[in-house]
């Protein structure tokens, strides 16, 4: 996925810090057993916070132990383990997404981004066709989004129409880890409103990018004069995304995490929107800056 969920860790008990750590530990241990070692280099923080919830919401028991890092032997991990599918389920997702995202790469980047996911690829398509026989309906979902996000960006669509398909798809993932019916709708709309400021954030956090190389973003129509103007609008946007997400999150009956998943929600993702779209532009605030790199472009 894309890794913008990620706790903000100034505001975070260093035992819950640590407990985080634990499940992107141990998320990452369950994809090298699953899928091999090699599986690993889809591990994200988006899939960590989907087997966080998961675990969460279907009361799941667990533990954390001690041992080596599978990465990097002569570091000491604490690893979570679970009795449910919650690591199994983010395994999945986390590896199918990861191919799907290098087969739009190597349709949409120059030759050098294009031979390394070329790669990554065919490193993935086994482990890729062994999570897609696992869960069918996952490979189905995920391949219509690619399709109708293609789509959308043949017809330059806006930014509501481009972040749609990928707001539809978390959504109908959040439904799968539902423990009842009476979670089910709230997940529903909480996983969407996550997809809509995943894909929104991405594609401001890759505006400068995208228009240098001529790429399409939802965004570009949307330049002003500066860049600050530009990310103050991107960040508008994003903040009406958030509200609703967060309104929805309220609503869910979590039992486990919810200190690090309050931190994620409440301070991650403001702190992720700031980085991502004033902290890096501090430098180029100038007008002419964001004239000359437009008039390049339209």
């Amino acid at each position: 996925m894309f890794g913008y969920l990620q706790p903000f860790k100034e505001d975070l008990r260093l035992k819950d810090f640590q407990l985080y750590k634990s499940v992107y530990c141990g998320l990452c241990r369950h994809l090298g057993k699953d899928y091999g070692v090699l599986s690993r280099v889809t591990l994200s923080y988006d899939c960590t916070v989907l087997a966080m919830l998961s675990m969460s919401l279907n009361h799941e028991k667990c533990s954390v132990t001690k041992g080596r890092c599978t990465c990097n032997p002569a570091k000491k991990c604490m690893f979570c383990n679970s009795d449910g599918e919650s690591f199994a389920f983010a395994g999945a997702v986390s590896v199918i997404m990861s191919y799907y995202k290098m087969k739009d790469t190597i349709q949409d980047s120059g030759i050098f981004k294009k031979t390394a996911a070329f790669f990554i690829k065919a490193v993935l398509h086994r482990n890729y066709k062994k999570a897609a026989k696992k869960y069918p309906e996952m490979d189905v979902l995920v391949s219509d989004m690619m399709k109708n996000q293609l789509e959308a960006e043949k017809n330059n669509a806006g930014v509501d129409a481009s972040a749609e398909p990928t707001a539809k798809l978390i959504s109908k993932l959040c439904r799968e880890i539902s423990p009842n019916e009476t979670q089910t709708r709230v997940l529903e709309v909480f996983g969407y409103f996550v997809g809509r400021w995943i894909y929104m954030m991405d594609a401001a956090d890759d505006l400068e990018k995208d228009i240098k190389h001529k790429n399409f973003n939802p965004f570009s129509t949307k330049v002003q004069e500066n860049i600050s103007d530009t990310m103050i609008y991107c960040n508008e946007v994003l903040n009406m995304t958030v509200s609703q997400l967060i309104l929805s999150y309220e609503l869910l009956e979590i039992d486990q995490y919810k200190e690090i998943l309050d931190n994620i929600i409440y301070a991650g993702i403001p702190y992720m929107q700031k980085k991502c779209l004033f902290d890096k532009y501090e430098r180029k605030k100038t007008t002419d800056y964001y004239e000359a790199l437009t008039q390049k472009t339209f």
